[in-house]
């Protein structure tokens, strides 16, 4: 029952992750794209929280299609980011469109991939639920990084 719990306790802390992360895309060049990029998570991570058996839905199928497209993706950036250097890599809209697809993809791994028992999955879930939103907050509300964000970033929430 706590196992349970905690599982739909981070499903819903990522639904409100990837809903705000959708959110702010309004301000990207290429909104539609990212909409949807974070837009799907947010209706799987919905669904999990709210559904008894969201292992066999229709959502899960959708979750792991937009798996598939979201590996394939930060492949294809990867394979365009040769010349970046790593330790400048969140200071490149690139850097930081393949960081947000990386969390995509490790929540939606975690999603369809998680076992139905073992205590280590809903520990897993929290951290990596809590995690990002913690450094995202970092990033969008510690004055010292706010002039390193780039133009269309600032002001977003």
């Amino acid at each position: 029952m706590a196992q349970q719990t905690l599982w739909r306790a981070a499903n819903f802390v990522f639904a409100a992750f990837f809903g705000l992360a959708t959110y702010v895309q309004k301000n990207d060049p290429d909104p539609e794209l990212w909409m949807v990029a974070y837009g799907v998570p947010t209706v799987v991570c919905l669904v999990t929280a709210v559904s008894d058996n969201s292992d066999k839905s229709p959502v899960q199928a959708l979750a792991g299609a937009h798996l598939l497209a979201c590996v394939a993706a930060a492949g294809k950036m990867l394979s365009n980011m040769t010349s970046l250097q790593s330790t400048y890599l969140l200071h490149s809209e690139e850097g930081r469109e393949l960081g947000g697809l990386l969390l995509v993809i490790t929540w939606l791994l975690i999603t369809t991939k998680r076992p139905s028992s073992g205590s280590w999955t809903p520990l897993l879930a929290v951290l990596v639920s809590v995690v990002p939103v913690v450094l995202w907050g970092y990033y969008h509300f510690y004055s010292g990084l706010v002039p390193l964000q780039p133009e269309h970033c600032q002001g977003a929430i």
